[in-house]
């Protein structure tokens, strides 16, 4: 664990504890912010923040528990509620996020598809300036890099001198351009923008979680964070190809499954490349991208209708949804 700057309470708070606080302050502005520009009444915003910013930190914490379930069982002494030990799991917050706005939709009566879309891109700015905050923390770095790219924010140095790369730099600057690909999508449907950045953040934590070579949750030799990220992007699809009325999709359903097993197959074959084959690293990651890239081509065309027709803007679309009585 870090050191702490400073003692509050009785509790350290490290530098990465202090970035947190201050990016989820102001996160939390834009929220209330965005959400009174869109049309929604002051009382949305506070019952979101109240059920997010909790419901985050205990889902988290709990995802991160359960991966780690023999390593706290063995060690005791209450450590799974020693919050302030560090310990949390993104897709703990990522959960705890989706089940904030629907409890927010039932509570204001509002749907819940169009309040999810014009939130997730807010969503995203949170887990970019989270994974900057990384840096803070130690955290977040990949393998090391040639001397004429040791310098930030390419790479970071640690005390042995080492320059590796800056793996939570990546990931913050890919969240951000999903936070904008989610903002500018051209959805058909209500829901269409947050799905796409679940997509991209499903498919690309495959990749991102590869090339980090710190501290990773795993079982075995497996990468939790991978399993996860392939697990999303069953559901989307599955939920798009068996539940939803209409997408993308024109050949039978099971040439979607059998691509999608495939393009997984092809990304685990790649990962056992990495660490125990003489491959160039650079064609290996190159041709994971492009793996990754194709189970969000798949996925995406397996659960959305596609392009849109235009369509009003942003606010219009949150009137709307004002308007519409339920969940």
């Amino acid at each position: 664990m870090p050191e702490p700057l400073f003692m509050l309470g009785g509790l350290p708070v490290t530098a990465y504890a202090l970035g947190m606080a201050i990016s989820l302050s102001l996160v939390a502005f834009l929220v209330a912010a965005g959400l009174k520009r869109a049309g929604y009444p002051p009382r949305v915003a506070e019952v979101f923040l109240l059920i997010a910013l909790p419901l985050g930190l205990l889902l988290s914490r709990l995802a991160y528990v359960l991966i780690r379930f023999y390593f706290f069982l063995g060690w005791g002494e209450g450590l799974a509620f020693r919050f302030w030990q560090g310990g949390y799991s993104v897709w703990g917050a990522v959960l705890g996020f989706l089940l904030a706005v629907g409890l927010t939709a039932r509570a204001n009566r509002v749907k819940a598809a169009p309040l999810n879309d014009l939130l997730m891109p807010y969503a995203l700015k949170m887990l970019a300036l989270g994974r900057f905050c990384e840096g803070l923390a130690g955290l977040g770095f990949g393998q090391e890099v040639p001397s004429g790219l040791a310098f930030f924010p390419i790479a970071v140095g640690n005390e042995y001198g080492e320059w590796r790369f800056a793996v939570f730099m990546l990931e913050g600057v890919a969240a951000l351009l999903f936070a904008l690909l989610a903002y500018r999508y051209p959805k058909q449907l209500p829901g269409d923008a947050s799905r796409l950045a679940l997509i991209l953040f499903c498919a690309f934590q495959i990749l991102f979680e590869s090339l980090r070579k710190d501290e990773v949750l795993s079982w075995g030799f497996v990468k939790s964070s991978q399993v996860m990220g392939a697990a999303g992007l069953l559901i989307l699809m599955v939920e798009g190809l068996f539940f939803r009325k209409k997408n993308s999709w024109r050949q039978p359903r099971h040439l979607a499954l059998a691509g999608f097993a495939l393009l997984v197959l092809l990304i685990a074959g790649l990962e056992y490349a990495v660490d125990k084959t003489s491959i160039n690293i650079n064609l290996i990651y190159a041709l994971m991208t492009g793996c990754c890239l194709g189970l969000c081509a798949l996925t995406l065309r397996a659960s959305t209708l596609g392009k849109a027709k235009p369509s009003g803007s942003r606010e219009a679309t949150s009137e709307i949804a004002m308007k519409a009585e339920g969940p």
